[in-house]
């Protein structure tokens, strides 16, 4: 009951964050789309249905430091780079000069899109079929 409880929370915040407003403070070419479930799992760590064991914990937590970390520096130049563009534009500047700007923001985009799928990826391999029950 508890599990089943946890995972509808963690869905329905996931849910809600997948308006407009959760699109402008994350860094990833795809929103509301893909499922956060490091997120999920940091819910149910010690949830006794979800069993994680601790060589499986050892992995999710190496996975969320490296996702993490490099969301972090990714975030610290996507932000003032939008932030830079929509300033410039909001001013007159003509599109042709921001063009180099705007490449640049889409490889960090992408570079987001893809840390988030390879954080994905490694958890769903790291997680029983029984687990990945739970957690999706």
């Amino acid at each position: 009951m508890k599990t089943k409880f946890l995972t509808l929370w963690s869905v329905l915040v996931l849910a809600l964050g997948s308006t407009s407003l959760y699109a402008q403070q994350k860094p990833f070419l795809i929103h509301g789309q893909l499922p956060h479930l490091t997120k999920t799992i940091m819910v149910l760590w010690d949830d006794e249905d979800l069993a994680l064991t601790p060589e499986q914990k050892t992995k999710l937590k190496h996975i969320r430091q490296r996702t993490i970390g490099g969301l972090a520096t990714i975030k610290g130049e996507v932000f003032p780079l939008e932030k830079e563009i929509v300033s410039a534009s909001n001013n007159g500047v003509n599109p042709d000069t921001l063009e180099d700007s705007l490449e640049k923001l889409a490889e960090l985009r992408a570079e987001a899109t893809m840390l988030h799928l390879r954080c994905l990826y490694d958890t769903r391999n790291t997680l029983t079929q029984k687990q990945l029950e739970i957690v999706e």
